[in-house]
C-alpha cells in the first residue's frame, strides 16, 4: 500500500492524498471537507480507535447499528462493517444501510470509504501527527453523490464527523475509552 504525501512545495490545506487500499484512489481531488483536532493521546491509541468502528456507536450522531463484515481480496487489510443510521430529516429519521472500509496504511494514516445507495462514496483519509502532548488528527473527506444530493450529503457528513470527532477528543482524554 502507497503513503499519502503532498509533493514538495504543496500546502497541507490544498493536499488531498491519494486513497490507496487496493482498487480505490482519487487522485488530485481536494477535500469537500476538513476537520482537525488536538488529540491528548498517544498516536498509537487513536490510529487503534479510529480503526474500530464499534467504538464510534456512542460517539456518531446517526449511527443505530454496526456489523462486522468478512475482508474483500480487493480490500485485504481493511476492517469492514455494514452500517445502519438514522439520519433526521425534518421531523423524520431516514434508515439508511451502507458499507465502511477502515485500513490502517501507516502508523500515522488511515483510510476510510463508505459505499451508500444511491451512488454515494466517501473517501476519507485521517492523518495522525504525533505533538508535544498528543496527537493532531486531521480528517480530508471527499463525496461522491449524485449533484441532488451532493451539499444534502457533504452537509451532513460533515456535521456528522465534527461531533464524532469532538466526542472522540472528549472519550479518549477522559480516559472512559469502551472496550470490546
Amino acid at each position: 500500500m502507497q503513503r499519502a504525501t503532498p509533493p514538495v512545495g504543496t500546502p497541507m490545506s490544498r493536499f488531498v492524498p491519494t486513497l490507496v487500499c487496493a482498487a480505490a484512489s482519487v487522485p488530485g481531488l481536494l477535500p469537500d471537507f476538513e476537520i482537525e483536532r488536538e488529540i491528548f493521546v498517544p498516536r498509537g491509541e487513536l490510529q487503534a480507535f479510529l480503526c474500530d468502528l464499534h467504538r464510534y456507536v456512542p460517539l456518531h450522531p446517526f449511527i443505530e447499528s454496526i456489523q462486522d463484515l468478512r475482508p474483500t481480496e480487493a480490500l485485504p487489510n481493511a476492517r469492514r462493517y455494514r452500517v445502519v443510521d438514522r439520519i433526521p430529516i425534518g421531523p423524520f429519521r431516514l434508515k439508511t444501510v451502507y458499507t465502511v472500509a477502515l485500513c490502517p496504511v501507516a502508523p500515522d494514516e488511515v483510510h476510510a470509504q463508505a459505499w451508500q445507495s444511491p451512488g454515494i462514496r466517501l473517501r476519507t483519509v485521517y492523518a495522525l501527527e504525533k505533538t508535544e502532548r498528543g496527537t493532531r488528527l486531521v480528517e480530508r473527506c471527499c463525496v461522491a453523490a449524485h449533484p441532488l444530493l451532493r451539499g444534502f450529503v457533504v452537509a451532513r457528513a460533515r456535521r456528522a464527523h465534527t461531533k464524532t470527532l469532538d466526542e472522540m477528543k472528549e472519550l479518549l482524554e477522559d480516559g472512559r475509552v469502551p472496550r470490546f
